[in-house]
């Protein structure tokens, strides 16, 4: 929908341009070049890339191919990449609407200062997902904004590995394997959180995980045990939650049920802060005098639940905008390498407000004790 106005432009101005018919711009595909050729589609990529790795009659066919059939299409796009990106394509898969909302919020602002335009496509499964990038790398879209979990997805890096295509993953599991990355410090922000509950006076605190496939989330959890394990407090409850907000009501079940002592529960973002909240009520507990909660992301939903949740502001928007910043300048200065590798972290901001309190004494309505183990 973002760049259908822009897509219909280009498809207008093509169909005008008498010397190069558009027709004979979008039939020919890098797939057509590697059947010409007799070799495999990233044989071609490389080629079209400098070829270095690639023995040199390999090459001589492969160009070969590329006159025959006057595949003119990525080469003209990387002949251009001095320009920057005209379109980028923001691929999202994130359960939290809110998080989607500001990536998305940041990714235009900065988009449109740049003039670039801006194409949204949800990342499906597998063939559906696979089906959708081509059809993006065939429309002439040579940039990626890849959120977790598209930036983790082998297939989705492979598509763009071999149509030489840019990226910059957005908080990915494993930085290794991307040239260009922003991500907020989780681990800092959540060993601050929990070192200003120790401050309050809690050592009774459990910990309600994020989806073990989010970097962010495993980086929570380990900030949070550093920070319980350097004041000398070894009893850390965990349990599984998935970001979602059914998730955090079944993991707050589960800890006051199973963890009377429990005096403060960090929630790893604010959907599950929210259910916690939910939960403590029904246990008739009152937060923050009975029990304090806390999440993570700072969402609407922090500032509209009562009492509003102490959480930490994961720089969003911010993480969009400078995403965007280093597509166009990575495009700008040509192909990156080793030597240009950019992976920006961004600060978390912990925001105090009523959900959190110094711990009192009380009696929980709940069953008994049972020795809490981590998820």
């Amino acid at each position: 929908m973002l760049a259908l106005r822009s897509i219909q432009a280009e498809t207008t101005l093509a169909t005008q341009d008498k010397r190069r018919p558009r027709r004979q711009l979008q039939e020919v595909t890098i797939d057509d070049v590697a059947e010409e050729a007799g070799v495999s589609r990233m044989t071609v990529s490389r080629v079209l890339r400098g070829g270095h790795l690639v023995r040199a009659p390999l090459q001589e066919r492969v160009f070969a191919a590329v006159k025959k059939l006057n595949y003119r299409l990525n080469v003209s796009a990387r002949a251009l990449a001095g320009s920057g990106p005209s379109r980028v394509a923001l691929v999202y898969s994130n359960p939290s609407q809110a998080f989607l909302s500001e990536l998305l919020t940041g990714a235009l602002k900065e988009s449109s200062k740049l003039g670039m335009q801006l194409t949204l496509t949800a990342d499906a499964d597998t063939h559906d997902r696979t089906a959708e990038i081509e059809s993006l790398l065939r429309s002439g879209v040579t940039a990626f904004l890849l959120p977790s979990p598209a930036c983790d997805a082998p297939d989705v890096l492979e598509l763009l590995q071999e149509a030489n295509a840019r990226w910059v993953a957005i908080s990915p599991a494993n930085l290794e394997i991307h040239p260009f990355s922003v991500s907020a410090d989780h681990f800092d922000i959540a060993g601050r959180m929990t070192t200003r509950l120790i401050e309050l006076g809690h050592r009774h605190i459990s910990f309600i995980a994020g989806d073990p496939a989010s970097k962010g989330g495993t980086e929570r959890l380990r900030g949070h045990l550093r920070a319980m394990a350097a004041a000398g407090i070894r009893e850390a409850p965990v349990e599984q939650g998935y970001f979602t907000f059914q998730s955090g009501l079944e993991a707050s079940e589960r800890i006051l049920s199973s963890f009377s002592e429990c005096t403060a529960i960090i929630a790893c973002n604010d959907d599950m802060a929210a259910a916690a909240i939910s939960v403590a009520h029904r246990h008739h507990l009152n937060v923050p005098d009975d029990l304090t909660i806390v999440g993570f992301d700072d969402t609407p939903i922090a500032s509209i639940v009562s009492p509003a949740i102490t959480t930490a502001r994961q720089p969003i928007a911010e993480m969009a905008q400078s995403a965007i910043r280093m597509l166009h300048a990575a495009s700008i200065a040509g192909d990156g390498t080793d030597s240009k590798r950019t992976q920006k972290v961004l600060p978390c901001t912990l925001i105090e407000r009523e959900s959190s309190a110094a711990p009192r004494q009380r009696s929980l309505q709940s069953a008994p004790i049972h020795s809490a183990a981590s998820a």
